[in-house]
């Protein structure tokens, strides 16, 4: 008895081979190859399969949905209309679905949030295209499939579902950008309802004055704030001023973007953390454990924070005394970057420094590459990278990203002064490249945790 295509699909295909006729392979393909293969095409190029029959009519409708606004072939202002025929059709499971371009209704947005919800749905992007917040109907916050989700533009709901309930128990990682939530107890209710968030930014978030972070599974957390000093949007009530780490077992990665206007920051137990920065004197007061700073200004130190491996630092003009009191603090640091301000500096006094006889741990033992950005050449700038040449034991390289046209005569005269003949770690080596001056610090989203070194940029 002959063999069908569907009960062996790879004889089937050698057969169709031998025949005249050009073969219809694609169509011998069991159903689970083929809904995968229209999950990876553009939509529109997808939903065209059906008119192929009735089988790809009924592949299409229940393949893993991709659903991009931005690629769907119609008018902006049939946009809507369309995404709702769309879910109204589609069947099967939903992976990916972006809203860029549309401006959906209340009605339509709760509709569609339900319909997605039920189809499984991995990957949420909202970006509205107006200045006015979307506001996020209630139904959202039972969005329990998600695994990604980036809220720009959004205004969060006061409450759950009928029982108040916010629960998204497989996000690993959440991104509100320029987002609204109703006050600080929404925003913790809604953290408190991701018990496996690994990634958090908070990207100029109003509505929450006072942050308190406890998660026993958040690895990344990344802070922003406006460029400017406005700390309320119309609406959307007070920026954040004042971070608090609780307790984050987990956590390995503090970062702080736009940082000339905060906000405080005081880490109270993170006993992983590897990677902080970058530290400003925008930021009004950091405590690291028992060590204190104001505006960069050191208030008390403490050597306890053995876990930080990577550290960055921002000021008007690199000093030598902020940053020796930056590194007692880290006695394991062994990555260090140190760079002059890339937007409206702030005036910082001049800082004197002596050097006493005690010892820093991390130029002894652990700091192998020092990056020093947007350098000069000034005063200032050479006192510390002639301290960090003379003290750094073990350092294997010293870059200075330059913002002039690093000239022959230029680079001979800074090696000298640089007395690079009495380094202290015979290996090392000075690195002088043109820097292009960017505002961009490192990738604000939650999506950053896959970086390795998030300020090698």
């Amino acid at each position: 008895m002959a063999t069908t295509a569907s009960a062996n699909p790879i004889s089937a295909i050698t057969a169709a081979g031998n025949d005249d006729e050009d073969p219809d392979l694609i169509s011998l393909l069991p159903d689970c190859i083929l809904t995968t293969i229209l999950s990876l095409l553009p939509l529109p190029a997808a939903g065209r399969t059906q008119i192929l029959s009735h089988r790809w009519r009924r592949l299409w409708s229940s393949a893993p949905l991709h659903l991009l606004d931005s690629h769907l072939p119609v008018p902006a202002s049939s946009l809507s209309a369309a995404v709702s025929r769309i879910l109204a059709s589609h069947r099967g499971s939903a992976v990916r679905f972006h809203l860029l371009t549309a401006r959906p209704s209340a009605s339509d947005l709760d509709s569609w949030i339900r319909s997605l919800a039920a189809k499984n749905l991995h990957e949420l992007v909202l970006r509205p295209p107006s200045d006015e917040a979307l506001r996020l109907p209630p139904s959202f916050l039972s969005f329990r499939s998600l695994r990604t989700a980036e809220l720009t533009n959004c205004r969060l709901p006061e409450e759950g579902t009928g029982s108040g309930e916010v629960n998204f128990p497989h996000l690993s990682e959440l991104t509100l950008r320029l987002a609204s939530v109703p006050s600080a107890a929404a925003l913790h209710r809604l953290l408190v309802g991701c018990p496996g968030l690994a990634s958090l930014s908070l990207d100029r978030v109003f509505g929450c004055r006072t942050l308190r972070v406890r998660s026993r599974s958040l690895r990344s957390l990344t802070v922003s704030v406006s460029l400017t000093r406005r700390r309320v949007q119309e609406g959307g009530g007070a920026e954040l001023e004042h971070l608090v780490v609780e307790d984050a077992p987990a956590l390995e990665r503090l970062l702080a973007h736009d940082i000339n206007w905060g906000p405080s920051i005081n880490v109270v137990r993170a006993p992983r953390l590897q990677m902080l920065g970058y530290m400003g004197i925008g930021i009004p007061e950091l405590q690291l454990g028992s060590a204190l700073f104001r505006s960069m200004c050191a208030v008390q130190l403490a050597a306890e924070l053995r876990s930080v491996r990577t550290l960055a630092l921002e000021m008007p003009e690199p000093q030598l005394k902020p940053v020796v009191d930056f590194l007692r603090c880290f006695p394991c640091l062994e990555t260090l970057y140190v760079t002059s301000h890339m937007v409206a500096p702030q005036i910082m006094k001049i800082l004197n420094h002596e050097m006493d006889d005690d010892r820093i741990e991390c130029l002894g033992h652990h700091l192998k590459e020092v990056v020093l950005k947007g350098y000069r050449g000034r005063k200032h700038e050479m006192q510390l990278a002639t301290f960090l040449v003379r003290h750094a034991r073990v350092l294997q390289v010293l870059k200075f990203l330059c913002e002039n046209e690093c000239s022959t005569n230029w680079l001979t005269k800074q090696k000298r002064q640089l007395q690079v003949d009495s380094r202290a770690s015979l290996g090392a080596q000075f690195v002088f490249e043109k820097f292009s001056k960017s505002y961009i610090r490192f990738l604000k989203a939650a999506s950053n945790i896959s970086l390795v070194d998030p300020f090698d940029t």
